[in-house]
């Protein structure tokens, strides 16, 4: 039997890991669509954020939150600490949502919604505060820390 090519793709990235000893979040079981992987929305939503396409970042945000949402929450109450940097990953749907979620408060923030981007913001510190963000630089940030600066910023403007 010939393995396909989405178990040829996930082998072969979980092998890199493996021999570079990345942090690659785990894959969501059995997904039809591998641009539907949260990381992948992920991925989608910043870029979108980047180009200033903001339709393109909504809707890979809502994707994601609709997809993965549930279990994001559910990663969230069973933590009674902040994962450390070796086991982080584990919390794969937590971290994607979250960040997700505080993405969706840049876009609010550049389309000029602030009451919606405090909502967001809100939004990641109550529901998702232990969700992380791997940097390309080589660390996790905490999007529910990010989120209370940008309250506090958005906070002070209307001050």
């Amino acid at each position: 039997m010939i393995p396909s090519s989405k178990s040829i793709f996930k082998i072969t990235i979980l092998t890199i890991a493996a021999l570079v000893g990345t942090h690659l979040p785990a894959f969501p079981q059995d997904k039809e669509d591998p641009h539907s992987t949260s990381s992948a929305l992920v991925s989608e939503a910043w870029g979108a954020l980047d180009r200033k396409d903001y339709a393109a970042a909504r809707i890979a945000i809502t994707r994601c939150q609709t997809l993965y949402g549930a279990k994001a929450e559910e990663m969230q109450k069973a933590l009674t600490v902040l994962p450390g940097k070796d086991t982080a990953t584990l919390q794969w749907a937590l971290n994607d949502v979250g960040t997700c979620t505080f993405i969706l408060g840049k876009v609010a923030e550049a389309e000029k919604k602030k009451d919606e981007a405090l909502a967001a913001y809100k939004m990641v510190v109550e529901k998702y505060g232990y969700a992380q963000c791997w940097d390309n630089g080589g660390w996790y940030w905490q999007p529910s820390v990010a989120a209370k600066e940008r309250i506090a910023a958005l906070t002070l403007e209307t001050e």
